[in-house]
């Protein structure tokens, strides 16, 4: 049994391209439900020719799991108001002068104009499913707020292509289209391209947010110190959705998803030579994000 659950393991890693560092909390994941996680698990990497089914109503994964047709727009408003957001605030830093690098607003006046690409296709497939997008919460509208509020160039790269991108857009982003691909084919292709023909692009700019951080371009304090702060936000923001999960009867896959958005970042920095105790740090932002919204 232990064998056949570590399978299952390697396979769902191997499908969602998942790093060997998550595999303890994949673990603590079974745990919590031994029988009904396995089986999960395994109708999700296990669809074969199953298509699901989308309706005015709801969205019916290929492993019969259903998210009610608001809870889906929701989730796509989400990803559309962070990349609008996105695409103003780069348009914004382009004209302010980086004595740090002269690239660096010629860099995110490309990022602008992905993220303007990535906008149009999502705003796309929620008008490709007949629906109309929703407004954005409180806790998300925070998120970028505080990522606008930056000044330091070496500490938007921080923010943008390291804490951001490996929060939310591997840990979700690229989760969602995986799972819906299966549903909306003809949709999700689109939105993949858009997310896909920059990669090069991006990976750039990921490049460079580690150099900073490993050549200690920004403080070591100061770099623990912004990420905390915005691990904290984009922590309140997922918490604030979990009910999405509940009602689609997820909430220990939707817990696991969690962990790994706050932990990917931290992890990343760790692998870049800071003294971070990854663990101890996510149950201090944990206990952060509790503290100031209470």
């Amino acid at each position: 049994m232990a064998k056949a659950r570590l399978d299952i393991v390697e396979g769902i890693m191997d499908k969602y391209e998942i790093p060997l560092w998550v595999k303890p909390y994949i673990y603590q994941y079974i745990k919590r439900d031994p029988i009904g996680s396995i089986k999960r698990a395994v109708s999700f990497i296990d669809v074969k020719r199953k298509r699901g089914e989308v309706t005015k109503e709801y969205v019916k994964l290929p492993n019969s799991i259903v998210f009610d047709m608001d809870s889906v727009i929701h989730i796509l408003s989400i990803f559309l108001y962070g990349e609008e957001r996105c695409a103003d605030i780069y348009a914004r830093w382009v004209r302010e002068p980086a004595p740090e690098n002269i690239e660096y607003p010629k860099f995110y006046a490309g990022m602008s104009d992905v993220s303007t690409k990535r906008a149009r296709a999502i705003k796309n497939l929620i008008e490709g499913i007949g629906q109309k997008g929703s407004g954005p919460t409180s806790e998300i509208i925070d998120v970028f707020d505080y990522i606008e509020s930056i000044k330091g160039w070496r500490e938007r790269f921080l923010c943008t292509n390291l804490i951001l991108n490996y929060s939310y857009g591997v840990s979700f982003g690229r989760v969602f289209y995986r799972i819906f691909y299966f549903v909306m084919p003809e949709y999700m292709r689109t939105f993949g391209k858009a997310f896909d023909q920059n990669a090069e692009y991006l990976a750039a700019g990921n490049r460079e947010a580690m150099r900073i951080v490993s050549e200690r371009l920004i403080p070591e304090e100061d770099i623990i110190k912004i990420t905390r702060e915005l691990l904290s936000k984009i922590l309140r923001s997922i918490d604030s959705e979990m009910r999405i999960a509940k009602r689609a009867k997820i909430e220990n896959e939707a817990i696991l998803l969690r962990t790994i958005a706050i932990i990917y970042p931290l992890h990343t920095l760790a692998d870049l030579g800071l003294n971070i105790d990854v663990d101890k740090e996510f149950k201090n932002i944990e206990r952060m994000t509790k503290a100031a919204h209470k």
